[in-house]
C-alpha cells in the first residue's frame, strides 16, 4: 500500500485528484489539506510514501513546501501538481518523483502511479541490504551484492560524486559550473547542470535508492542516510581519539584500498586525495610503531610496504621499513630497500637520502 497525502490550496481540485486516485487500490489517501503548513506538520508525523503537491499556492509555495516536507520525511516522493510547463526543470532538478499538468488526464496519472508503484516494489526487495559507496579507487556504488548502479552520463556521475564529497552543505549553482563546466558557455552549463541532475534522479530511483538513503534538495545539499561509505568512514575513524586506537588505526589502514578517486581525474577532488592520503600516511605511521613495539613485525613489515607502494617518496616510511628490518636481522632486505630508495629519489628528485637512513644500515 502507498500512502499520500493531498495538498492544494483549491478544495475542487482536491476533490479531483481524490477522485482519479481512488480507481488505484495500492493508493490510500492518508489526508487532504488546503493548508500546506498544517500538512507539512502532518507529513513529519505518518511519512508518507507520496505527497501530491500544488506548485501555485499564496500562502506557501510548492517550491519551499517540498524543501520542508523532504527535511522531515526524506524517504516521501514529491509528485508536483501544476498548470505550468515550466516548472518542470525546477521540480527535477528538486528531486521531485514526478509532475501533473493540469487538468489531469488519466493517462498521465496512471504512469505517475506505475513510477510510484515500480519504486516501491524495489524498494521492498532492497530494504534488507545496504548501500555500499566505494571512493578509495574509481568510484562506484550499488547494493550490496549487485552489479553498481549505472550512469546515463559521465557528468551526473561526477556531479554526484563532488556532491558527495561536500555531503551536508549547500553548494550555490555558480559553483558547481565554476568547478565542473568552467571552460563552457554559461547557458550551456546551465542545461548541462539541469540534465546531469535530472540523470541523477533517474539513476537513483532506478536503481531503488530512495531519500532516506539519498537526498538531494534544491541548496545542492546531498545527505547521507544509512550506508557503506568507505572515505566517510575513514574520516570518522581519523576524527577519532578515544577507544581502542589500534583497532580504529587498522580499520583505517583497511579502508585506503587505492588513493581517494584514483583514476577519475576529476581536478577539484585533488585537495581531498591530498588530505585523505597524509592522514593514510600518519595511520600507517603509527599503526607500524605500535606493531613493532608489540614485536609484530610481519604486519608492520605488510603496512609499511603497502604504504611504500603508494608513496615511494615518503622518508619516515622507509626509515621504519631500515629500522624493522634492522631490529628482525634481515640486513639483505634492509640494504635491498635503502639501494632501491636512494636510486629512485636520486633519479626521479635528483637527492640523496638522509644520512640518518644511511646509518640504519651501517
Amino acid at each position: 500500500m502507498i500512502t499520500a497525502i493531498l495538498i492544494d490550496d483549491m478544495r475542487p481540485a482536491l476533490r479531483e485528484l481524490e477522485f482519479l486516485l481512488k480507481r488505484y487500490p495500492e493508493i490510500s489517501i492518508a489526508g487532504m489539506y488546503t493548508d500546506p503548513f498544517e500538512a507539512i506538520e502532518k507529513i513529519g508525523e505518518l511519512k508518507p510514501q507520496a505527497v501530491f503537491l500544488d506548485i501555485n499556492m499564496p500562502q506557501l509555495q510548492g517550491m519551499d513546501a517540498a524543501s520542508r516536507i523532504l527535511d522531515l520525511s526524506p524517504g516521501t516522493d514529491i509528485v508536483f501538481v501544476t498548470a505550468y510547463d515550466q516548472y518542470a526543470v525546477e521540480a527535477f532538478e528538486l528531486h521531485a518523483m514526478d509532475y501533473l499538468l493540469k487538468p489531469i488526464t488519466e493517462e498521465r496519472l496512471e504512469k505517475t502511479v506505475g513510477r510510484l508503484r515500480d519504486k516501491a516494489s524495489v524498494t521492498m526487495e532492497r530494504h534488507s541490504t545496504k548501500l555500499q559507496i566505494r571512493c578509495f579507487g574509481r568510484f562506484r556504488m550499488g547494493w550490496e551484492g549487485q552489479e553498481p548502479i549505472k550512469w546515463r552520463i559521465e557528468k551526473a556521475r561526477e556531479l554526484f560524486t563532488f556532491l558527495l564529497q561536500n555531503h551536508g552543505r549547500d553548494i550555490s549553482r555558480d559553483e558547481l559550473l565554476d568547478k565542473l563546466w568552467p571552460e563552457a558557455d554559461p547557458e550551456k552549463a546551465v542545461k548541462q547542470l539541469y540534465n546531469s541532475t535530472y540523470f541523477i534522479r533517474k539513476a537513483l530511483e532506478g536503481y531503488g535508492i530512495g531519500r532516506a538513503v539519498i537526498s538531494i534538495n534544491n541548496s545542492y545539499n546531498l545527505k547521507l542516510g544509512e550506508a557503506d561509505w568507505d572515505a566517510g568512514r575513514f574520516c570518522e575513524l581519523a576524527a577519532n581519539n578515544g577507544g581502542d586506537r589500534i583497532r580504529t588505526l587498522e580499520e583505517m589502514e583497511a579502508l585506503y584500498a587505492e588513493d581517494y578517486l584514483g583514476g577519475e581525474f576529476y581536478p577539484w577532488s585533488d585537495y581531498e586525495r591530498e588530505r585523505l592520503s597524509k592522514l593514510y600516511d600518519q595511520c600507517v605511521i603509527e599503526l607500524s610503531k605500535n606493531y613493532m613495539n608489540e614485536k609484530k613485525f610481519d604486519r608492520a613489515e605488510n603496512v609499511l610496504l603497502k604504504a611504500y607502494r603508494k608513496n615511494p617518496y615518503l622518508e619516515d616510511i622507509s626509515g621504519l621499513l631500515l629500522k624493522l628490518y634492522c631490529e628482525t636481522g634481515n640486513r639483505s632486505s634492509a640494504i635491498k630497500h635503502y639501494n632501491s630508495y636512494a636510486a629512485l629519489i636520486k633519479e626521479e628528485l635528483g637527492i640523496s637520502p638522509d644520512k640518518k637512513l644511511k646509518e640504519l644500515i651501517g
